[in-house]
C-alpha cells in the first residue's frame, strides 16, 4: 500500500461522514440526518498536487454487531487467530445479505486500512457499544477513537474510559468546527497508531501546509485584482444633457459592475478552498456582508473611521487645506475637506463620505460622427474609504469560508461584532493603501505597476492575519 488508509467505521448516524468531509474538505461526503445514508465503501483520496497523501474511506454503520460477534464467539479461538476468524466471518456470509453492513465495513480493516472509530460524545455511552469495539479487536489492526458531537450535551467523560480499553488514542474531534490547525493535528495523532506512519503523516502534513500557504497568497492576489479593478471601473455612454433616465442607467450598471465584480472574487475565494460557488453566492447572516455593498449599514460598520482617513490621507501626503482627493470623470466627493490642523472640518468630511454611489459626470471630448449628444462617465469611485469598505467584505467573507468546515450543511453564517479587518491597520499601511489606491485611481487607465505592488503588499498580512485567526497558523 503506498499510503495510509484509514476506514473510518461506527455506528450509523453518529458522525463518520462529517469527519470524513472535513479531513478531506470534500463537501461531496453523502451527510444526512438520515440512519444508514452510507451504505456502501466510498474512498476519499486526500491529495496535494496529484500524490495521494493518505485515504478515508467512508463505511456502512454497525446494524447487528451482537450478531456478528456471537457467530465469531462460537469457536473458540485464541487472540493470534482472532483476525482470520473475523475473514472466515466474511467468506462465510458472503453469498447473502446477512451481516451487509459489517462485512462491509470490515474488509478495507482486513486489508490493511488501519480504524478510526467515531462515537457521538453529545450522548451518553451505553454498553451496547463493546459489542462493536470489541469486534474491532478482533481484527487485530491499530484504532483511534474519535469521540464526535452531533448535537447539544457532553458525555465525553464517560466514553472516554470505556473507549481507552479497546483504543490506544482516544481524542475529541468536531467535525463542525474543525479549524486548519485541529485538522493537521489529529493527522500528527494517527503516527501514535503505528511507528511506520510517521512518515507518510509528515509529509502529508508538510504539503497540507504549504498548500494552505498557497491558498493564501493566492487569495491576497485575487483580492489585490478585486479591488484595482474596482477601483478604476468606469462607464461611459452619450445622452442629452437633461436625460436623467439615461444617466441614472449608467450609474445603475457601473455599480452593478462593482457588484458582480466583488460575488466573481468571493466565488473564486470558496472554490480556493473547495467550497461550492452557490455557497460563495449566497448570504452571509452578517449586516456588513448581507447587506448589498452600497448599503448605509455596509459603509458604517467598515472601512476606515473618519479620523482613520484624515489620518492616512495627511499621512499619504495631501496637500493641507486642499481636497483629500480629486475627482477624476466621476463623482465628486471630498471637495473642500480640510485636513492638518483644521480637525473642526472633520464633522463636515464625515458627513460627505457618507455619500456611497458615484454619479454621471459630464465629459470633454471632441464630437465626431452622427452622435452629437455629450459623452457621459461614471467611475472611478472616488470616495476614499470604498477600496477599504470593499476589501473588509472580502476578508470578512474569506474568514467565514476558512472557518466553515466541509461537514457543515445548514446556511452559511458568520458572527457579527465589531469593525473590519482594515480598521487594525498601523498608521504606516494605511497611509501606504490611502496613496497606492489614489495613485490607481488617478491613472485608472493603466494603474502603476508601483501601486499594485503597494497594495498587494499591505493585504498580504491582512489575509495571513485573518487565516491565522480563523486556526491556520502561517508556514
Amino acid at each position: 500500500m503506498s499510503h495510509p488508509v484509514f476506514a473510518v467505521v461506527g455506528r450509523v448516524n453518529k458522525g463518520k461522514s462529517s469527519i470524513i468531509a472535513t479531513l478531506a474538505e470534500d463537501p461531496q461526503v453523502a451527510i444526512s440526518p438520515t440512519p444508514g445514508t452510507t451504505r456502501r465503501l466510498t474512498r476519499f483520496p486526500v491529495q496535494v498536487d496529484g500524490e495521494t497523501l493518505f485515504e478515508l474511506v467512508d463505511t456502512p454503520g454497525f446494524e447487528e454487531a451482537s450478531r456478528a460477534l456471537h457467530w465469531l464467539r462460537a469457536e473458540d479461538v485464541t487472540a493470534d487467530a482472532r483476525p482470520a476468524r473475523v475473514a472466515a466471518l466474511l467468506a462465510a456470509f458472503a453469498d447473502g445479505d446477512d451481516l451487509r453492513d459489517e462485512r462491509t465495513l470490515l474488509a478495507p480493516i482486513l486489508e490493511g486500512a488501519f480504524v478510526i472509530y467515531v462515537v457521538d460524545g453529545s450522548r451518553p455511552f451505553r454498553p451496547n457499544y463493546e459489542d462493536e469495539m470489541e469486534i474491532l479487536r478482533w481484527t487485530g489492526r491499530p484504532g483511534m477513537a474519535l469521540i464526535n458531537r452531533i448535537a447539544a450535551g457532553d458525555h465525553a467523560a464517560a466514553w472516554r474510559p470505556a473507549l481507552q480499553q479497546y483504543f490506544s488514542v482516544v481524542r475529541d474531534f468536531d467535525a463542525h468546527r474543525a479549524t486548519f490547525d485541529q485538522r493537521v493535528g489529529l493527522l500528527r495523532a494517527f503516527r501514535e497508531l503505528d511507528a511506520g506512519l510517521a512518515p507518510a503523516l509528515d509529509r502529508a502534513v508538510r504539503a497540507l501546509s504549504e498548500e494552505r500557504a498557497r491558498r493564501r497568497a493566492e487569495v491576497t492576489t485575487l483580492l489585490t485584482d478585486l479591488v484595482i479593478d474596482a477601483v478604476t471601473l468606469t462607464r461611459e455612454a452619450r445622452a442629452e444633457r437633461k436625460d436623467a433616465l439615461a444617466k441614472e442607467a449608467l450609474e445603475a450598471d457601473f455599480h452593478a459592475a462593482l457588484r458582480a465584480r466583488e460575488q466573481a472574487a468571493r466565488s473564486a475565494v470558496a472554490a480556493l478552498y473547495k467550497h461550492p460557488a452557490a455557497w460563495a453566492e449566497g448570504e452571509l447572516d452578517r449586516p456588513v456582508l448581507d447587506e448589498d455593498l452600497f448599503a448605509e449599514r455596509t459603509w458604517k460598520g467598515l472601512g476606515l473611521t473618519p479620523g482613520q482617513l484624515i489620518a492616512a490621507a495627511t499621512a499619504a501626503g495631501a496637500t493641507t487645506g486642499g481636497a483629500i482627493d480629486v475627482a477624476v470623470g466621476g463623482a465628486s466627493f471630498m471637495v473642500g475637506a480640510l485636513v492638518g490642523g483644521a480637525l473642526g472640518a472633520a464633522g463636515g468630511w464625515a458627513q460627505s463620505m457618507a455619500k456611497r454611489v458615484a454619479q454621471a459626470t459630464h465629459v470633454k471630448d471632441v464630437l465626431q460622427g452622427d452622435d452629437r449628444r455629450p459623452r457621459f462617465r461614471v467611475g472611478p469611485h472616488q470616495n476614499p474609504n470604498f477600496p477599504f469598505v470593499l476589501l473588509d467584505r472580502a476578508l470578512l467573507h474569506y474568514d467565514a469560508v476558512l472557518r466553515r468546515t466541509h461537514a457543515r450543511q445548514d446556511a452559511a453564517t458568520v458572527e457579527a461584532g465589531g469593525r473590519g479587518p482594515t480598521a487594525g491597520l498601523d498608521r504606516a499601511a494605511r497611509a501606504a493603501l490611502t496613496r497606492a489606491f489614489a495613485d490607481v485611481r488617478r491613472d485608472f487607465r493603466d494603474p502603476p505597476r508601483a501601486a499594485r505592488e503597494a497594495i498587494h503588499a499591505q493585504i498580504a498580512p491582512l489575509v495571513e492575519a485573518v487565516d491565522r485567526a480563523a486556526g491556520g497558523t502561517p508556514s
